[in-house]
């Protein structure tokens, strides 16, 4: 094992040859390379060599992903390892993309690479919900949870998983590191994440450090222990039966020395220290003594009687301990006087009194794990009862905002019958233009009511964008001039209900209107593929670049000048991106005094 070198292993993960890795991490395990050491002095060292190479520029995404998933190959090889508990995780981590967003490539990449730093990690996927992100937190008590956007239009809902994890409790439980292309550090921060990554290989060492992983964690005596074992009076009547039996006094100290319990006759010591002044005790080193002793350290005090240490711990550490004292050992010199006060015990009896001790520490500290599971059992029933509370709220809040929907659809409904009702009466007086104008404007309300929340065919869709476009040109007469061009097989594809309407809306407005001879405006669509292509072209004021940028940083607001306030760009972009992911496509082509050119893309779907 001493000449065996995982060089082989770190350039082939370096190299992204997967079979290469699995049959160095196997030949690594045959040489008895413990799998802890395979992951921190093979994988880890691999993936530092990369992420220096991936921020020099020297190699790209794609080679990030290959070496990615060629390292995820070996450390298949030591997952059994790994469950079986031969190797300590570093922490536990909880990976997704946040709702709105089902890009998953930095997510995937970040899992593989934690899991080879050694950390346990749950990963939710993508488009999970805030209250889905809260269950995991409290179900599975991560150390820290990584949160992924690649959309800008999806930042929000990072904001509104650190509020629930607020309101639910448990944002003070658990680091948030946030991480994306929309984000940086300071948005990070406003939104309240403890940090930000701009990709996996610097993630990596930010949560090791958020979270102290290479700190070993504290161990700590549950205050309920406290109470039911060293409360005052609690411990009386053990420690007068143990000093009954053995003449030995006990005080229990925790981590920094300070009492736990009274001293009683522990300090009485002090009161015979005298006594071997004149016949002090042999030079002998008790803590070499041969014996079964034990976790106990023996030693002996200033004056030279023997004290015990007995220690209060777990695999996380010292939490404490109990001493014992005081005695001689048989051969001590033993005054008279101190004779009668200091018990003199054997090596049996000495080895008797620290199995004594050994089963005393073990009851507290069994007695304080069962009271810090408990209280972590209490803090997380009491959390998630609070959530659930909050979940009732929104779910009543929802229901509240419907019906009040609803209620505010009555004069809508009101309005629709009534103009239902003037263009009948128009076409009883002859008006016909005037028939027209009010039944385009009672089909586009009436659309706009019922179908909302659905999906329509782009025939449908059309059809009121057609309804719109007459009001509009009836309204500017030959300012305002419209063409509408729909290949027939595009006709019957779904897409979301009043997201064309909005964008001709922006191309009239704030593209014809301050044109003073007024333009026109192209509404067109086709099947590219198994693609919908519609564009909507006007030959308006067009769009300053400064304002075409700030629309997609989600920046601009209604200002009332130049061509499109954003506003409905970014709304239809939101529409679209929820129904369709990452599989649809929105652009802006604009010139100042040229025009613009809106174009949708997304998939051809019937259902």
């Amino acid at each position: 094992m001493a000449s065996f070198s995982l060089e082989n292993l770190i350039q082939a993960v370096i190299d992204g040859n997967a079979v290469k890795v699995r049959e160095e991490v196997k030949r690594a395990l045959a040489a008895g390379i413990e799998p802890a050491r395979i992951i921190t002095d093979g994988f880890v060292a691999a993936m530092d060599v990369v992420g220096e190479r991936f921020e020099r520029n020297e190699i790209y995404v794609t080679d990030l992903i290959i070496t990615a998933r060629a390292m995820h190959t070996g450390l298949k090889e030591l997952k059994p390892l790994m469950l079986a508990g031969k190797v300590q995780p570093v922490g536990r981590a909880i990976v997704g993309t946040v709702q709105g967003d089902i890009h998953d490539i930095g997510k995937n990449l970040l899992a593989i690479m934690l899991e080879a730093s050694g950390f346990e990690v749950i990963d939710l996927g993508v488009n999970v919900a805030p209250s889905t992100f809260v269950e995991a937190v409290i179900k599975h008590r991560p150390d820290v949870l990584c949160l992924s956007a690649l959309l800008s239009s999806t930042r929000k809902g990072m904001e509104e998983t650190i509020t629930a994890l607020r309101e639910a409790g448990w944002r003070d439980k658990v680091k948030v590191v946030v991480g994306g292309t929309p984000l940086n550090e300071k948005i990070a921060a406003r939104m309240g994440a403890d940090g930000y990554a701009p990709d996996a290989t610097a993630a990596i060492p930010l949560i090791k450090s958020l979270i102290g992983a290479d700190r070993k964690r504290r161990a700590v005596l549950a205050p309920a222990t406290l109470d039911l074992f060293f409360g005052e009076g609690s411990l009386e009547d053990l420690q007068r039966a143990f000093t009954r039996m053995t003449g030995l006094h006990l005080v229990m100290v925790d981590a920094a020395g300070r009492p736990l319990t009274s001293l009683g006759g522990f300090l009485e010591c002090s009161r015979h220290c005298h006594l071997l002044k004149e016949n002090p005790a042999k030079a002998q080193d008790v803590t070499t003594l041969q014996g079964n002793f034990k976790e106990a350290f023996i030693y002996r005090c200033h004056a030279g009687l023997v004290e015990i240490s007995y220690p209060l711990a777990n695999e996380d550490g010292t939490v404490g301990a109990v001493l014992c004292g005081h005695c001689l050992l048989r051969g001590d010199p033993d005054p008279a006087d101190l004779k009668a006060a200091v018990p003199v015990l054997s090596l049996t009896d000495l080895e008797a009194v620290c199995g004594l001790l050994s089963f005393v520490s073990g009851q507290i500290m069994q007695l304080n794990t069962v009271l810090l599971v408990n209280k972590e059992l209490e803090d997380q029933q009491a959390s998630f009862i609070h959530f659930l509370k909050r979940q009732h709220q929104l779910e009543q809040a929802l229901k509240d905002a419907e019906l009040k929907a609803l209620q505010s659809q009555v004069n809508p409904h009101f309005l629709f019958n009534s103009l239902n009702t003037v263009a009948r009466l128009a076409l009883l007086e002859g008006a016909a233009n005037t028939e027209k104008m009010v039944r385009a404007l009672a089909r586009l309300m009436r659309y706009s009511l019922y179908q909302v929340k659905g999906t329509v065919s782009l025939a449908e869709e059309i059809a009121a964008v057609r309804d719109y476009l007459f009001i509009q040109e009836t309204r500017f007469s030959d300012r305002v001039r419209s063409r509408v061009e729909v290949e027939e097989a595009a006709m019957q594809a779904r897409l979301p209900c009043m997201v064309l309407q909005p964008l001709v809306e922006n191309a009239i407005i704030h593209g014809l209107e301050p044109k003073e001879e007024g333009g026109e405006i192209t509404v067109s669509a086709r099947l590219v593929g198994d693609q919908v292509r519609v564009e909507i072209r006007d030959d308006g004021v067009g769009i300053p670049p400064e304002v075409k940028k700030a629309i997609f940083d989600l920046e601009v607001r209604r200002s009332g000048k130049g061509q499109v306030s954003g506003l409905g760009i970014v709304n239809v972009y939101r529409r679209l991106q929820h129904h369709f992911g990452s599989n649809c496509a929105l652009d802006v082509a604009s010139m100042p005094g040229k025009g613009t050119c809106v174009q949708l893309t997304f998939p051809y779907t019937v259902d």
